[in-house]
């Protein structure tokens, strides 16, 4: 359903309205308007227009405003309002604030729009830096509220509560800080429907669609391009929450951004932790209830007899000590399923060229190389 493309696009949408650099002098509204315009159509063939502008002290308010993009996608916001609007010697402008509400955008086929929109810290800089490709800031936070995704290939719209995004960039306009939240993901059971065997399985589990947060924090110093995911959180409703958390180091974000080459950036990148934690809500005893059900016994009976198979499930793994410990969380959460952590904390940094080697050539090293530890209900 390209979910994750939709969500690019709606994000690209509110980029389309501020970029970053810092203020001069205060702007009348025709110059706001025009540089917004200017700044819109420095893309190649992208253009952009507006009805009416008018301003009230530094505010500005900008009616009717237009962008169609190369590939034909449209974007259009009927009142765009500028509060705190300064010119900028450098060409466009910087706003304390920026709204957006009631906007649509289509692209290929596909509709989002947005009842609320926010920007805070905003900055519109000039076409010849965009052209240029500047390393700024494009705003400080985002707040898009009661969303909606629909066409293209999706049967039923997705409702989307709100998303909302915080950022910070060093002088180098690497990203310092950044924080992204979603919320209420409302994913209706049409969306399954067209599969009928992924429908099977939903029905036997008692699922008929799924509400969905995600949280994506994490920072970034320069000094030992040192990166920090803080969280990378999936929150399933009556399913359960997956967050991982982890630390690298020598992984250049600049080369990253700049070149687009992860292999290249994380040439000299080490692991300095890294941890995955799943915690039910649910789908364990669902699943358990199933299986079940399917094998006519009790669920007491599918725990016991899964608990007395792990440790011959795990001898693909061909570590012992290590498959004794997953076998002991694993009997744990199954007999009081409510968490299980999965983490790396190895006494020195560890190279990610070492780590894919030896999943390649020994991975039964791999645990004791990354001094993996597995716990349950912890």
């Amino acid at each position: 359903m390209s979910l994750h493309v939709r969500s690019l696009a709606l994000g690209g949408a509110a980029l389309w309205l501020a970029f970053g650099a810092s203020p001069a002098f205060s702007a009348d509204a025709t110059q706001v308007a025009d540089a917004l315009v200017a700044a819109m159509q420095a893309s190649d063939n992208t253009k952009a227009s507006y009805g009416a502008a008018s301003a009230a002290g530094d505010d500005v308010t900008i009616t009717d405003f237009a962008a169609t993009n190369a590939n034909g996608g449209t974007v259009n916001i009927p009142t765009l309002t500028i509060t705190g609007a300064q010119m900028r010697d450098e060409g466009g402008f910087t706003a304390a604030g920026m709204t957006f509400d009631n906007a649509k955008m289509v692209d290929n086929n596909s509709n989002i729009s947005w009842q609320t929109g926010s920007l805070t810290d905003a900055i519109v800089p000039s076409a010849a830096e965009i052209k240029a490709k500047a390393h700024v800031r494009p705003f400080g936070s985002l707040n898009v509220g009661g969303i909606t995704i629909e066409g293209g290939d999706l049967p039923a719209p997705l409702q989307i509560a709100s998303l909302d995004v915080a950022i910070d960039i060093d002088q180098a306009g690497n990203p310092r800080d950044f924080d992204m939240k979603v919320d209420a993901i409302n994913i209706p059971p049409e969306v399954f429907a067209a599969d009928a065997q992924s429908k099977a399985v939903l029905d036997e589990l008692g699922y008929s669609g799924f509400v969905v947060n995600l949280n994506v924090a994490g920072g970034y110093e320069t000094e030992g391009d040192q990166v920090t995911l803080r969280t990378f959180t999936i929150d399933a409703a009556d399913v359960g929450k997956l967050a991982i958390s982890g630390k690298f180091n020598g992984v250049s974000l600049s080369k990253l951004f700049q070149d687009g080459n992860p292999d290249e950036a994380s040439t000299n990148g080490t692991l300095e932790s890294l941890t995955i934690r799943f915690d039910n809500s649910g789908i364990v005893e669902r699943v358990l209830d199933m299986q079940a059900k399917m094998m006519g016994v009790q669920r007491q009976d599918v725990v016991a007899q899964t608990a007395s198979a792990l440790p011959f499930m795990l001898n693909f793994l061909g570590n012992p000590p290590f498959q004794e410990k997953v076998a002991q969380a694993g009997t744990a959460f199954l007999n009081d399923p409510k968490s299980l952590t999965i983490s790396a904390s190895p006494a020195q940094p560890v190279p990610l060229s070492q780590i894919t080697s030896a999943a390649g050539q020994s991975p039964q090293m791999l645990p004791d190389l990354l001094a993996v530890d597995v716990t349950a209900n912890n």
